[in-house]
């Protein structure tokens, strides 16, 4: 996955692998600034509870503003 490009992020670095996903270090092209990309392992995708539960939850999370949460900035 480094050096793709996944609609205006290139993916720069893996930080880390888990039970849902792996994380990368990504540049944002269009505001030109680091993030933390997280992708679900596919086979979580095609299950749609889990993936309603998942942007309900993304949701949530975009509402809070905490020094100790990650900012949400897109769900794709």
């Amino acid at each position: 996955m480094i050096g793709k490009q996944i609609h205006n992020y290139v993916i720069n670095a893996q930080l880390g692998k888990g039970g849902m996903g792996t994380v990368y270090r990504a540049t944002d092209n269009m505001l030109g600034r680091e993030v933390a990309l997280k992708m679900l392992h596919p086979q979580l995708t095609i299950d749609p509870q889990f993936l309603e539960r998942f942007k309900k939850e993304a949701r949530v999370l975009a509402q809070l503003l905490h020094p100790n949460i990650a900012l949400i900035y897109n769900f794709i």
